[in-house]
C-alpha cells in the first residue's frame, strides 16, 4: 500500500519536492498578506501568527496530500477518448475533491481552535454548511489552478520527449547518409586499383570486409568509445594506405586513459577522408595525417572536455580546393553534434599556417 502511494507521488507531472517548495512559498506569501491586511485595517485585537500560519499551512498542505488524485484527474483529461459521461465523471471528481479539501481543512482548523479555546464549532450547523459551501468554491478555484499547472507540466514533458525523438531521428538520418557515402568512396578506390595492382586490390577487399563487419555491428549505435572509433579509423587508414603506401604518413597521439571516453559513432571518419583527399591524394611527395586526442579542462565552464584533432599537411596548390570542397561533410558533423550536445561542444577547422590544415572537435568528457 505504501509502495503504491509512493509510486503515485513519483508519477506526478511535477516532482513532489518541487511541489513542497511551492507550497512553502505560497504559505509564506499568504501569511504575509494576512499580516499586512491586519496592519492596514488596524484591528483592535492582536495578530495571531500561530493560528493564521496553521490555517494557511493546513489549507495548502492538504493539496499536497491530495495531489495523486488530482494527477489522476489530469491524466483522464489528457486521454484522447472521452465521452460526455466521461467528462461528467471528471467534473464530479473535481467537485468532490474540492468539498473534501474544504471539509478537512475546516475541521482541522476547528480542532486547533478547540484546543486553544475549549469551544468546538458546530460543523453541521447552518453557519458551518454555509462556510463549507463558500469555502468549497475557493477550493474549486485552487484545484483548477493545480490541474492547469499539471497539464502545463505534462505538456512540456511530452513536448521535450517529442523534440528529443525528432533530434534522434535527424541524427540517425545523418548517420545513415554517411554510410553509403563512405562505402561508395571505398569501393571506388578498390575499382581503380584492380587494373593497376590486383594483389593490392585483393588486400583492400579483405580490409573492406573488416570495415563492413564493424559498420554492421554498430549500425544502430549513435555513441561509441574512442577505442572503437580509433580501431575503425585504423582499419580505414590501413585500407587507404594500401593504395597510397608511398605517399601517406600517419601518426596517432591517443592516451590509453581516454580510450573509454564516449563520442559519436564515426564522427572522425569524414575528417580523415578529407585529410586523405586534400592532404595525401594531391601531394606531390607525401602527406602526413595526425590524429591527436587529449583531455582538457574548460575553466569558463568548469568541466572536462575531450578534444579530438585531425590535422594534415597541405600543399599550396591544394589549399583553395580544400576550402571549397569540404563544406558538406563538415556541415553534417556540426548537425550531428548539435543534435547530441546542443551548444555544449566546439567544432573548429581551417588553416593554422600555409602548410597545415586542422579540424578540432571538443566534447564534454563522459565515459561509457
Amino acid at each position: 500500500m505504501l509502495k503504491q502511494l509512493f509510486q503515485s507521488y513519483k508519477n506526478l507531472p511535477i516532482a513532489f519536492g518541487k511541489m513542497g517548495v511551492a507550497v512553502f512559498i505560497v504559505c509564506c506569501f499568504f501569511i504575509a498578506k494576512e499580516y499586512t491586511s491586519h496592519l492596514v485595517n488596524d484591528y483592535n485585537f492582536p495578530f495571531s501568527w500561530l493560528f493564521i500560519s496553521l490555517k494557511i499551512s493546513v489549507n495548502y498542505t492538504l493539496w499536497l496530500i491530495l495531489a495523486p488524485w488530482i494527477g489522476s484527474i489530469t491524466k483522464k483529461i489528457t486521454s484522447k477518448r472521452k465521452t460526455i459521461l466521461g467528462w461528467m465523471g471528471i467534473i464530479a471528481c473535481i467537485v468532490i475533491i474540492s468539498a473534501l479539501h474544504r471539509a478537512l481543512s475546516t475541521k482541522v482548523y476547528d480542532l486547533v481552535y478547540f484546543m486553544d479555546t475549549g469551544y468546538m464549532k458546530n460543523f453541521f450547523g447552518p453557519n458551518g454548511i454555509v462556510a463549507l459551501a463558500v469555502g468549497s468554491f475557493s477550493s474549486l478555484i485552487e484545484q483548477l489552478v493545480i490541474i492547469a499547472l499539471f497539464l502545463g507540466a505534462d505538456y512540456q514533458k511530452q513536448y521535450l520527449k517529442n523534440q528529443q525523438a525528432l533530434i534522434n531521428a535527424q541524427i540517425n538520418t545523418l548517420q545513415m547518409q554517411l554510410h553509403p557515402h563512405f562505402l561508395f568512396n571505398t569501393l571506388h578506390s578498390i575499382s581503380s586499383m584492380i587494373d593497376i595492382d590486383t594483389q593490392k586490390a585483393q588486400k583492400m577487399l579483405t580490409k573492406i570486409g573488416t570495415l563492413l563487419r564493424s559498420l554492421l555491428e554498430n549500425e544502430m549505435e549513435q555513441m561509441t568509445t574512442i577505442k572503437n572509433e580509433i580501431e575503425f579509423i585504423k582499419h580505414y587508414l590501413d585500407l587507404e594506405q594500401i593504395r597510397y603506401i608511398d605517399k601517406m604518413q600517419i601518426e596517432y597521439i591517443v592516451p590509453k586513459e581516454l580510450l573509454g571516453a564516449e563520442i559519436p559513432n564515426m564522427i572522425l571518419q569524414p575528417l580523415i577522408e578529407n585529410a586523405i583527399k586534400y592532404g595525401v591524394v594531391t601531394a606531390t611527395k607525401y602527406g602526413k595525417i595526425t590524429i591527436e586526442i587529449e583531455k582538457v579542462f574548460e575553466e569558463t565552464q568548469g568541466v572536462e572536455h575531450v578534444m579530438m584533432q585531425v590535422s594534415n599537411t597541405l600543399e599550396e596548390s591544394s589549399q583553395l580546393v580544400m576550402e571549397k570542397g569540404t563544406g558538406l561533410g563538415l556541415k553534417n558533423i556540426r548537425k550531428r553534434l548539435e543534435g547530441i550536445y546542443g551548444n555544449l561542444f566546439k567544432f573548429e577547422f581551417g588553416l593554422t599556417h600555409s602548410e597545415l590544415y586542422i579540424a578540432k572537435i571538443s566534447l564534454p568528457f563522459k565515459t561509457i
